[in-house]
């Protein structure tokens, strides 16, 4: 039966990759034509090779970014490999800072910003000597980085072909790589904006209250671990939410914690669903404490799951008061309702992805007696709302 286990229930209704949303959209653009320009230029005196990667950093920068994507390196991956040889590199072998001006006792995270704005050089004046000096020296250290990396065997072998199979290599092989960190994150934005979206159209109150239009415009709401009331964000004392639902103006009923994964959790999987029985049980006693009923959710999705389950999404499913999917975004409606916090008048079950007997066991588990069901082509009264596989009706 499709009920009878959080797991059944969890593993019909999971999210392929393409099936989570990505809010908003990602670069995905190469400049072609300068990619180009770079290929055909690439001298074809090895000898010269290193000198023309240098150039091409001190006359556009932005070739950087080109570049590391050619030999397979992230951003992230590029300036934390950055920061530690710039970290570790001298001017001169006695001097106690590196080139960036601070102590090669410490180690500073820069992004690749950083990096390529430290390239740019400034006119040949007595005031801008240090500048420059650092600016020569970071062209230098970039384009025996890119080296190392193959750069130039690479853009000698892109040099063979047309611009047609160099767009077609870009379009199937680099580009689907260098988005796949931001769509992932866009995806977890996406499913929050999702659920947000049918709250919003159900009148719940909810922070941040601007979730369903721009879910990455304002920082996660942050509740103090004992008392569950808005807090400064501080991981020692407090808990960070995707989103909060209020019970009136100033009560907080339900904290919900989004975690999709499309890949392997890995030990991120393992500590958040820890954290998550921590602040189940944290919730337990508050409630007991002060003889109230405040809820923990989950919106959890995502294939990656399947790496490691037992240690990461059964665990949450088991705390969670009630955990939605995409493809079940109206238990969020069914709950609310049972609470009181909004109306629901019907509920129809999308046919073409459940069985009759499918719809009524979900409907049995989470409905309510004063809520229509309907599994069959009818139209309920009121105004529908999509919720996943089934549209809610107020």
């Amino acid at each position: 039966m499709l009920t009878s286990s959080h797991k059944t229930e969890y593993w019909f209704h999971v999210s392929n990759q393409e099936d989570i949303p990505i809010f908003g959209t990602v670069d995905k653009a190469i400049d072609i034509p300068f990619l180009l320009t770079i290929i055909q230029e690439l001298p074809l005196e090895a000898g010269l090779q290193a000198d023309y990667i240098a150039d091409l950093i001190k006359r556009n920068s932005e070739s950087i970014d080109i570049l590391r994507t050619f030999v397979g390196v992230s951003d992230k991956r590029m300036y934390l490999e950055l920061s530690y040889i710039f970290g570790k590199t001298k001017f001169n072998a006695t001097d106690n800072e590196n080139v960036l001006g601070y102590s090669v006792y410490d180690l500073e995270k820069h992004n690749v910003s950083f990096f390529k704005t430290l390239t740019k050089q400034k006119a040949d004046t007595e005031a801008n000597k240090v500048k420059n000096k650092k600016a020569k020296k970071a062209i230098e250290i970039i384009a025996n980085y890119l080296i190392s990396k193959g750069i130039v065997s690479i853009l000698g072998a892109l040099k063979k072909l047309n611009p047609q199979e160099i767009t077609a290599l870009i379009d199937n092989l680099i580009l689907p790589k260098e988005i796949q960190q931001a769509e992932t994150k866009r995806r977890g934005h996406g499913a929050e904006w999702q659920l947000a979206i049918v709250l919003h159209q159900l009148g719940a109150i909810f922070i941040p209250s601007d979730k369903h239009t721009n879910p990455m415009s304002s920082d996660d709401p942050n509740v103090d671990k004992h008392t569950f009331i808005l807090a400064a964000r501080n991981e020692e004392t407090g808990w960070s939410f995707d989103i909060i639902i209020k019970e009136d103006a100033t009560t907080l009923k339900i904290f919900i914690q989004g975690l999709i994964h499309t890949s392997d959790p890995g030990q991120y999987g393992v500590n958040k669903s820890a954290e998550t029985i921590t602040i189940k049980s944290g919730l337990t006693a508050h409630n007991q404490t002060n003889n109230i009923t405040k809820e923990l959710w989950g919106l959890v999705d995502g294939v990656g799951f399947i790496e490691n389950p037992d240690n990461t999404v059964f665990k949450m499913l088991n705390a969670f008061d009630t955990f939605i999917q995409l493809k079940t975004l109206y238990k969020a409606g069914l709950r609310l309702h049972q609470l009181g916090l909004v109306n629901v008048r019907a509920i129809k079950f999308d046919m073409t992805f459940y069985t009759v007997a499918e719809a009524d066991a979900m409907f049995e588990k989470y409905g309510s007696g004063n809520i229509q069901k309907v599994t069959d082509n009818t139209t309920p009264a009121g105004t529908a709302i999509q919720a996943g596989k089934a549209w809610l009706y107020i």
